[in-house]
C-alpha cells in the first residue's frame, strides 16, 4: 500500500506547488512510482508548468465522467526518472473554476468518496506515493485532500500573519482529521542556521526550514529545480522533506 501526502499552507504564495513538484521529482528518481495530482481546482496550474492539457481533466473525474485513469499523463521518461512519474491536471478554464465555485454540498460528498476511490485505484496499479497539491486554506478540495491523506506538508513563512493562520489549521483542521503533519518553513530571511533551531512549531516538527532566494521563482518558471541544479540549497531542503516521506514509505 503506498502513502498519500496534502502538501497545503494556510495563504497562498508560500510556494507548496514548487515544493510538491520538486518533491515528487526526486522521489521519481528515487524509483518510486508517483502520482501528482492537482487539488487547487480554483486556481490550478500544474497543466501550465507541465505544459500538459490532455483531454480529460481531473474536474471531470470529480464529475463522474471519466475513470481516474483517463486523466493520468506520463512524464517520468522525458524528465529520465527511474519510477513512474504520473499527473492529473485540473482544468484552468475560468468556466471550469467557476463551475467548480458554485457546486454544492452533495458534489462535495461525492468528490470526496470518489477521491478515496481513485487513491485506492492508483496504489492497486503501484503508485507507491500519491501528493496531493492542495488550495491554501480550508476550501472544500483542499480539506477533502487533507482527509484523504496520510501525511499533511503545511508550506509556510515565517511572519506573524502566516504563523496565525497555520496554527489555526493545525488546531482546527489537522488536529480535528487527526493527521500526521509537519510543517515546511518557505522563503526566510533569516539565517539557515538560525531557523535550524526551531525544532517545532505548534507543536508539529519543522522538517525543512528554506531561506528566501530569489533565483528560486526564475528557475523554477523554466525547470524542475532539483533535477536541473542538484547541489542547490534549496534541492538540499527538499532531499530532507524526501527522506522524511521515505521513513513512513518503509515502516
Amino acid at each position: 500500500m503506498g502513502i498519500t501526502v496534502a502538501v497545503h499552507s494556510a495563504k497562498g504564495g508560500t510556494g507548496k506547488t514548487c515544493i510538491s513538484t520538486n518533491l515528487a521529482a526526486l522521489l521519481a528518481c528515487e524509483g518510486y512510482n508517483v502520482c501528482l495530482l492537482d487539488m487547487d481546482l480554483k486556481a490550478p496550474c500544474l497543466c501550465t508548468f507541465f505544459n500538459k492539457y490532455p483531454k480529460w481533466w481531473l474536474n471531470e473525474y470529480l464529475d463522474g465522467n471519466c475513470n481516474i485513469d483517463s486523466i493520468m499523463n506520463e512524464i517520468g521518461p522525458q524528465l529520465g526518472t527511474k519510477g513512474h512519474f504520473v499527473i492529473g491536471c485540473s482544468n484552468p478554464d475560468i468556466t471550469a473554476v467557476r463551475k467548480v465555485s458554485n457546486v454544492d454540498r452533495k458534489w462535495q460528498a461525492n468528490a470526496l468518496k470518489l477521491l478515496l476511490a481513485a487513491k485506492r485505484s492508483l496504489f492497486e496499479k503501484g503508485i507507491d506515493v500519491l501528493i496531493l497539491d492542495t488550495g491554501p486554506g480550508i476550501e472544500f478540495e483542499s480539506v477533502n485532500a487533507i482527509a484523504v491523506a496520510d501525511l499533511v506538508l503545511s508550506v509556510m513563512k515565517p511572519d506573524k500573519i502566516s504563523y496565525v493562520c497555520t496554527e489555526q489549521l493545525v488546531k482546527g483542521v489537522y488536529m480535528t482529521l487527526e493527521k500526521k503533519c509537519y510543517l515546511v518553513e518557505n522563503m526566510s530571511h533569516k539565517l539557515p542556521l538560525e531557523l535550524a533551531k526551531k525544532e517545532q512549531i505548534f507543536g508539529i516538527p519543522v522538517i525543512a526550514s528554506i531561506p528566501c532566494m530569489c533565483d528560486i521563482p526564475h528557475k523554477n518558471d523554466t525547470c524542475i529545480i532539483s533535477l536541473t541544479y542538484p547541489d542547490h540549497i534549496f534541492t538540499a531542503s527538499v532531499k530532507k522533506i524526501c527522506q522524511t516521506i521515505e521513513e513512513h514509505i518503509l515502516k
